[in-house]
C-alpha cells in the first residue's frame, strides 16, 4: 500500500476557548437584550431565568458545549488542513502521520487509534452531560434550603406576607435551576451522539480507504 494514514487528532484547546467565549458572549448578549427596556424581548419565564445568575451558569455550559459539539462536527466535513478542521482540533503535528508502507500498523490499531481520539474529543461533551443536571440539582438543594429557613417566619404574626414571598421565590429559585440544567442536557446528549456518529462514519470510510474491507494491513 502507497501513502500515508493521516489522523485527525484531538486538540482541544483551541475549540474549548473558542466555545467558551461564544457561550459567554451570547448568554450575556441574551441578557442584555433582556433587560433592555426598549427592546421587545421575550416576558415572564424566560426573564426569571436570566434573573437568576445559577441558570445563567448553567446556560452558559450549556451553551459551551452545543458550540464545541456543532465544531467538532463542522471539523469532520473540512478537509484536515481546512479552517473548521482547525477550529475543532482536529490537525495534528506530524507524530500523528503513520506510513501506511508499514506492515506494523494494522486496521485494528488504525481504529484503535482512530477510537482513542474520538474518546477524547467526545469527553467535554460527556462532562456536560453529567454536570448540567448536576448543577440543576445543587441549586435545587441551595433554593430548597432557603425556603426552609424562612418558614419558620411564614408562621410569625409580623411580616408574613414578606416572608412568604421569600418561601415562594426560593422555591422558584430551585425549580428554575432544575428545569434549565433537565433542558440544556437534551440537545448536548443528541450532540453527543451525533459527533459518535460521524466519527465512527469518518473512521470506517478511512477504513475503506486505507485497508481496503478494513482486513489487518
Amino acid at each position: 500500500m502507497t501513502g500515508h494514514v493521516q489522523f485527525r487528532s484531538a486538540r482541544l484547546m483551541a475549540p474549548l476557548v473558542l466555545s467558551g467565549l461564544v457561550a459567554v458572549g451570547a448568554i450575556a448578549s441574551c441578557g442584555w437584550a433582556l433587560a433592555d427596556p426598549g427592546a421587545e424581548a421575550a416576558t415572564g419565564m424566560v426573564q426569571r431565568l436570566f434573573g437568576n445568575g445559577f441558570v445563567v451558569l448553567i446556560g452558559v455550559v450549556g451553551v459551551w458545549s452545543l458550540v464545541f459539539g456543532v465544531l467538532q462536527l463542522w471539523g469532520f466535513q473540512s478537509a484536515p488542513s481546512g479552517l473548521f478542521a482547525r477550529l475543532a482540533g482536529h490537525t495534528g503535528p506530524a507524530p500523528s502521520v503513520v506510513t501506511a508502507q508499514e506492515t506494523s500498523v494494522s486496521a485494528g490499531l488504525f481504529s484503535e487509534r482512530w477510537d482513542h481520539l474520538a474518546a477524547i474529543r467526545l469527553a467535554p461533551l460527556s462532562y456536560a452531560i453529567w454536570v448540567l443536571p448536576l448543577l440543576g440539582f445543587i441549586g435545587t438543594v441551595i433554593g430548597i434550603s432557603d425556603a426552609i429557613g424562612d418558614l419558620g417566619d411564614v408562621f410569625a404574626d409580623s411580616a408574613r406576607e414578606e416572608a412568604l414571598a421569600s418561601v415562594l421565590g426560593a422555591l422558584q429559585f430551585a425549580f428554575d435551576t432544575t428545569f434549565a440544567g433537565l433542558v440544556l442536557v437534551i440537545p448536548v446528549m443528541a450532540l453527543t451522539t451525533a459527533v459518535s456518529l460521524k466519527s465512527d462514519a469518518a473512521r470506517d470510510a478511512a477504513l475503506a480507504q486505507n485497508f481496503g474491507d478494513g482486513g489487518d494491513h
